[in-house]
């Protein structure tokens, strides 16, 4: 029978060095990230569940973050190691979490789900556990050639310059809550997640871009990641003020950025970008990206 153990959020702090074993183990098999960038802030802070393999050495495990406002949802991604896979783990995690959930969450908190990288058997776990497809998030990628994509013309008002941080911080998570309003965790940062990434070793404020108008009001931004040691820059997040579309500054701020990664000896640029985010899609498209991979979201609030 598979040991379980559940890690209340306080005491997941010493469990953190081994989920990052296991969570490279599953990046080396499947290419993908098994934990979001938010989920890895939610279990720095102190703010996430645990579920994890009794095992000296992690085999699998489910993190589980449950706001306490119970009109935010649920957020689960799990990970088996790559050599326990097709015993049941993935199963046995999945009534665990489901257990934990009956006693931790609210009766009315929707549940959601993510599985990085359409995996069949990830699909037939969340049908089990009656959560449905209600999210499609696009990998895209473009191999770098050059150390340009092109001149990142910026339309006429509009100037860009390097994000400052500290000094910037508020003006930009203002535009960036307005830029994505209606996106379910880009529009949601706060200060403290705002910390959080800038305490990460990859951050780098010469690959943070802020454009701004004439007045010097922020009304744009791009944010790059280069992971340490990896070969792909990403284009982390662009974000335009809703009065600034339409203008192509959306585009010079891709451009700009895109640049920027090519002049560093990267191999290639990924980013991700939702399906119903077409204007988006079809801009990636035009650039030259093409989509490597597919992440879904399940949700039990369908």
């Amino acid at each position: 029978m598979t040991q379980l153990r559940v890690h209340a959020p306080a005491e997941t702090a010493n469990q953190l060095d081994r989920l990052r074993t296991l969570a490279d183990r599953g990046v080396a098999a499947d290419q993908n990230e098994p934990f979001g960038d938010q989920t890895w802030v939610e279990l720095n802070s102190g703010n996430a569940w645990l579920i994890t393999t009794g095992d000296d050495e992690l085999t699998g495990a489910s993190a589980v973050v449950i706001p306490t406002d119970a009109n935010q949802p649920v957020v689960i991604e799990l990970v088996v190691a790559p050599e326990a896979r097709g015993g049941g783990l993935g199963r046995a995690l999945v009534d665990a979490t489901q257990e934990l959930l009956s006693q931790q969450a609210a009766d009315e908190q929707t549940v959601t789900a993510w599985t990085h990288g359409d995996h069949p058997a990830a699909r037939h776990l969340a049908a089990s556990a009656d959560v449905e497809p209600v999210r499609i998030l696009y990998r895209m990628a473009i191999d770098i050639t050059s150390k340009s994509f092109g001149d990142a013309t910026v339309p006429d008002g509009y100037r860009i310059r390097t994000f400052n941080p500290g000094d910037d911080d508020a003006a930009w998570l203002e535009l960036n809550a307005m830029a994505f309003a209606d996106h379910p965790e880009q529009g949601q940062l706060t200060q403290a997640d705002l910390d959080a990434r800038k305490a990460e070793d990859w951050f780098d404020p010469a690959g943070f871009f802020i454009a701004e108008n004439a007045e010097g009001a922020p009304a744009g931004f791009h944010w790059t990641k280069t992971p340490v040691g990896s070969a792909a820059g990403e284009v982390y997040a662009v974000g335009v003020h809703p009065n600034t579309q339409g203008t192509g500054l959306g585009k010079a701020l891709t451009l700009h950025g895109m640049n920027y990664l090519a002049a560093s000896g990267l191999e290639k640029i990924v980013l991700y970008v939702d399906d119903e985010n077409r204007p988006a899609v079809n801009l990636y498209n035009a650039l030259g990206f093409g989509v490597e991979n597919t992440d879904v979201m399940f949700s039990s609030n369908s």
